[in-house]
């Protein structure tokens, strides 16, 4: 993913206009996503901390979010956008590379990162389940149809490889990790799978 962080640490300083995230749609998949007041959330994939205003809403001050991401450039800007959230912090980082707590997180959530983890994906699901607390959540989701994901990556040279699979097969994946309470949305509008970690495990 070395190639693809330099890529992005290209685009940072202008990803928020590129890219112009749907507010609307954020907010619907924030609500599905039912995050409440003192979790302990981790957002992978962070970006430049589009999730992290409305991840901050949420869990209020009395939680913990931690950002992290392989692009540096994009981290720097979501710092500054969030100097003022006490409550966030922020790893530069390969989430496939690095030592995460077990049983600790109540929500691990990604937005738009998926497709980014190439053929890491049954391997970051396995991992994130041990990260997560009992009955926690893991979230995978983004604010455009699945469709329009993998065309717009498919024009991209850099990330031409980085497909957003059916719902349907993630929560395959899922359930073969020992995930259960699976909801899928996969429409022309967003892409959204929750999940949660058996309780007591």
């Amino acid at each position: 993913m070395n190639t693809e962080a330099a890529f992005f640490d290209s685009c940072a300083l202008n990803w928020d206009t590129i890219r112009n995230e749907n507010p609307l749609i954020l907010q619907q998949l924030i609500e599905l996503a039912d995050i409440h007041p003192g979790e302990r959330i981790l957002d992978v994939g962070s970006g430049t901390g589009v999730l992290l205003p409305y991840l901050h809403k949420k869990a209020l001050c009395q939680g913990k979010i931690t950002a992290v991401d392989f692009s540096s450039c994009m981290l720097a800007k979501a710092k500054e956008k969030c100097k003022h959230f006490p409550e966030v912090s922020f790893k530069c980082a390969d989430i496939m590379k690095i030592s995460l707590p077990l049983n600790f997180y109540n929500t691990i959530i990604c937005l738009n990162f998926f497709p980014h983890l190439g053929t890491y994906k049954k391997e970051y699901i396995e991992k994130m389940y041990s990260a997560l607390c009992s009955d926690g959540k893991l979230i995978i989701m983004h604010d455009i149809s699945r469709a329009k994901v993998n065309s717009l990556h498919e024009n991209c040279r850099e990330v031409c490889e980085d497909r957003l699979p059916p719902a349907a097969c993630v929560a395959h994946m899922l359930e073969t990790a020992q995930y259960h309470n699976i909801v899928t949305i996969d429409n022309d509008n967003m892409y959204f799978v929750m999940s949660k970690k058996q309780a007591g495990k």
